[in-house]
């Protein structure tokens, strides 16, 4: 499947999952580099590139009907 749009909303304070065994972490820091054109967020578990994440339970549970999980 090709995506045609990506919207992308993180907040400081939002909770998410890093690392290979999807440990808890609160975003601390976002930062844009011009130079380069990277996002890097700043999390309780150190510095992360923007997309190298996972979003907690809650959040995916808002964005999708329960349905959702079955197809």
């Amino acid at each position: 499947m090709k995506l045609k749009e990506l919207s992308l909303s993180l907040e400081v304070g939002q909770k998410i999952l890093v690392g290979p065994n999807n440990e808890p972490a609160e975003i601390t820091k976002i930062e844009f580099h011009e130079k380069s054109g990277e996002v890097a967020i700043n999390t309780t578990k150190g510095p992360r590139k923007a997309l190298t994440f996972r979003l907690t339970e809650d959040e995916t549970a808002q964005t999708q009907s329960p349905a959702d999980k079955y197809r």
